[in-house]
């Protein structure tokens, strides 16, 4: 395709490439140099750098998931169920539902 007499590389709109294009000019830069530069930045960003390995993560986790669901879990260090974290008893709660602090 052509814009303005310029050929618009594969995988860009017309109108995506006129907004690199100003974007590239706006820093001094022609578009490729732009295009590469942002490409670049991107590989050290953080968030990328995690997603790398999610789908190892992904593949070590799935059948211990799976597992959970089913009910076939190893057994858990205690079966016994979990302590109440914040007893009440029945003045705490009337106290509560009248705004007074427990």
């Amino acid at each position: 395709m052509e814009q303005n007499g310029a050929e618009v590389p594969a995988g860009f709109a017309p109108e995506e490439y006129e907004r690199v294009t100003r974007a590239a000019r706006l820093i001094g830069k022609d578009p490729q140099a732009f295009v590469r530069d942002a490409a670049l930045a991107a590989t050290e960003d953080p968030f990328l750098k995690a997603l790398q390995h999610t789908g190892d993560a992904v593949t070590r986790l799935a059948p211990v998931f799976a597992a959970e669901e089913a009910g076939t879990a190893g057994p858990v260090a205690s079966d016994a169920p979990w302590p109440d974290p914040a007893p009440m008893s029945s003045h705490d709660l009337q106290a509560a539902q009248h705004g007074h602090a427990a």
